[in-house]
C-alpha cells in the first residue's frame, strides 16, 4: 500500500505538474498540462496518441515511486509498528508520512542529477522515518505504539540470607 498519492507527489514538486511530466517523461511529449489531465480523468483530445501513451507510462512511473518510497518507510516502520502493520489509513492521513514518502518518491524521480534543495528535502524525509524508528516521534494523535526510551534498567533483590560473617 502506498501511503502517498499523486496528489501529495504534486505537493512534493515546487515545480507543480511541469515538474512531474518532466521527470515521469521519458520523451519531450509530455507538458504538466497533458499529466494533469491524465491524471485527474481530463479531455486529452488535443493531444496524439503518442503523447497520451507517454503520459499514461508517466502516471505508471510516478506510482512506481511511490510504492517504491512507502516500501522504503516500511523499512524503517517495521521494528516499531511490526503488530500495527499494515498502517491503518487514518492513522497515515494524520501524519506527515504522505509528505514524507512524497518526497522521497520525487528524490528517486530525479535519478542520479538530484538538486541540492531535493536532496535537503529528501534527507529531511530520512531523518523524520529515522526519529519514527526510534520513537522520538509518533504519527499523532492515534499512535499508540511507543518505543521505550534509551536507558538502563534497574533490579532489586531481596536481603542476602546467608550470613558470612558467622561462616
Amino acid at each position: 500500500m502506498a501511503y502517498a498519492t499523486l496528489e501529495h507527489l504534486l505537493h512534493a514538486a515546487t515545480g507543480g505538474w511541469d515538474e512531474l511530466a518532466q521527470r515521469g517523461s521519458t520523451s519531450a511529449l509530455v507538458d504538466g498540462e497533458l499529466l494533469r489531465l491524465t491524471v485527474q480523468g481530463g479531455d486529452r483530445s488535443a493531444y496524439g496518441l503518442a503523447a497520451q501513451a507517454d503520459a499514461d507510462g508517466a502516471v505508471t512511473r510516478m506510482t512506481a515511486a511511490l510504492e517504491l518510497a512507502s516500501r522504503h518507510a516500511d523499512t524503517h516502520l517495521f521494528p516499531r509498528y511490526r503488530t500495527a502493520m499494515p498502517l491503518a489509513p487514518a492513522l497515515v492521513a494524520g501524519s506527515d508520512l504522505p509528505t514524507v514518502v512524497a518526497t522521497i518518491a520525487l528524490k528517486r524521480l530525479y535519478g542520479t542529477t538530484v538538486p541540492e534543495e531535493i536532496r535537503k528535502g529528501a534527507q529531511w524525509a530520512e531523518d523524520y522515518l529515522m526519529s519514527l524508528a526510534k520513537g522520538q516521534v509518533s504519527l499523532g494523535e492515534a499512535d499508540t505504539e511507543v518505543a521505550q526510551p534509551a536507558g538502563r534498567s534497574v533490579a532489586r533483590t531481596p536481603a542476602k540470607a546467608f550470613d558470612w560473617d558467622r561462616y
